[in-house]
């Protein structure tokens, strides 16, 4: 039910957000970076392991909490401005 339901949510969010800031006058578009689309890329390999079989046990949620604990340490680390 959580993976149905964030998908739906970020199917909805992402383009309502291009279309809000096209209304606003705000440059918005759907060029996330590098960084950003490798982690996203990496969450969903992980909770694919993760729901592929339906059974979990400790070594799983242990790779999950590594695994968010990598990109907090990642974007903790980010700079804030990125030069091109």
């Amino acid at each position: 039910i959580a993976v149905g339901s964030s998908t739906q949510i970020a199917l909805f969010v992402v383009p309502f957000s291009v279309l809000a800031g096209w209304a606003f006058g705000k440059p918005m578009d759907l060029n996330f970076g590098t960084l950003n689309t490798s982690m996203i890329t990496l969450s969903v390999i992980v909770v694919l392991s993760m729901v592929v079989d339906g059974q979990s046990n400790w070594l799983q949620g242990y790779l999950l909490c590594s695994v968010y604990a990598i990109i907090a340490v990642m974007y903790w680390y980010l700079p804030d401005t990125v030069h091109v």
